[in-house]
């Protein structure tokens, strides 16, 4: 049985887009961070990449805050 990267758990500490995208942050907006390095890359692969999770729910916090401001 094989599984593919969207069925396996990142180990602890990481986070990935798809992870990002059921918290309700878009998946042009996870690129947008990545992109202009707000979020850095800790794995995964190019397809599937894994992120810094407490990195990343900082981030999302300050995006959630904003969207409820405006």
């Amino acid at each position: 049985m094989t599984t593919g990267p969207r069925t396996r758990i990142p180990p602890a500490g990481r986070i990935t887009r798809a992870d990002l995208e059921a918290l309700g942050i878009p998946a042009a907006t996870v690129r947008s961070w990545a992109h202009r390095h707000l979020l850095a890359r800790v794995g995964g692969s190019n397809r599937y990449p894994e992120y810094d999770a407490d990195q990343a729910l900082a981030l999302v916090e300050a995006w959630q805050t904003r969207r409820k401001a405006a």
